[in-house]
């Protein structure tokens, strides 16, 4: 049987084997400290809300401590 000359052509089958293909250059240290700096962002604001968290806990148990709860 013949293949349809339709399957073979087109922007589906050349994204496919762009995905497909072994990557043609390395990328450079930028995108890597840039990562690196991402990273170290998301770990100082995830440290920042666990400090607000317990700070709002202890403020909580104090209120609820003064008025005898």
């Amino acid at each position: 049987p013949r293949l349809a000359a339709g399957a073979h052509g087109g922007p589906v089958p050349r994204r496919v084997a762009a995905l497909l293909a072994p990557p043609t250059a390395r990328r450079g240290p930028g995108r890597t400290a840039a990562a690196l700096l991402l990273s170290c962002c998301l770990a100082t604001t995830a440290a920042t809300a666990l400090e607000a968290t317990t700070d709002l806990h202890q403020a909580v148990e104090t209120a609820q401590a003064a008025t005898g709860r």
